[in-house]
């Protein structure tokens, strides 16, 4: 019997240490704010801002975007003055994934319909470990600069940036090419 207890007190010990991994509150809680996309200048394609918060333990990556109000949807980063897509931009525990004008951004490429200023356009954020967030993104005048509501400037990018210097690929933007201009972007839709 002796025996029997201190196998039952073993058993007993390591299911609790098992189960301690894997409880708690270890996934990421994402949120999502400051969303905005600048009125198109035409139908081919528009730019999309945004925060994702995340105020869980446990790393995520925003792995890709869709909306009905595009062909597609493509994540952009800036690195050395150079845009390009990636497949997957990480979201710090604890921390935030900023989309901003000059750093990472959103690109709806290949619009059924140029959204106005004053619409809302549904995009669905997909995660790599969190379920997908559906967002209502309010259309602004291109011209539109959100006020520093306290959200981070550093790996997102944040403010503006000249984008007269920037590469994206083989083409070169200038400031309204993410607000809709399809100066170089209809290359961009050839390649793919």
């Amino acid at each position: 019997m002796n025996r029997r207890t201190t196998l039952a007190a073993a058993l007993a010990l390591t299911a609790g240490f098992a189960l301690a991994g894997c409880g708690g509150d270890s996934a990421p809680k994402l949120s999502v704010s400051g969303a905005y996309m600048p009125q198109p200048v035409d139908q081919n394609m528009a730019g999309g801002f945004l925060v994702i918060k995340n105020s869980g333990d446990t790393a995520d990556k925003l792995t890709s975007v869709t909306s009905d109000v595009a062909k597609s949807v493509t994540i952009h980063t800036t690195k050395d003055n150079k845009m390009e897509e990636v497949k997957s931009l990480d979201i710090p525990a604890g921390g935030e994934l900023e989309l901003a004008r000059g750093g990472n951004h959103l690109m709806f490429m290949g619009l059924k319909k140029k959204p106005a200023e004053g619409q809302q356009v549904t995009v669905e954020l997909h995660f790599d470990k969190s379920k997908p967030l559906k967002v209502e993104v309010p259309v602004k005048s291109g011209t539109y600069t959100p006020k520093n509501d306290g959200a981070k400037t550093g790996s997102g990018g944040g403010g503006s940036m000249d984008h007269g210097s920037m590469d994206h690929g083989s083409m070169q933007h200038d400031g309204s090419q993410h607000e809709g201009s399809t100066e170089g972007h209809s290359q961009h839709d050839a390649k793919k």
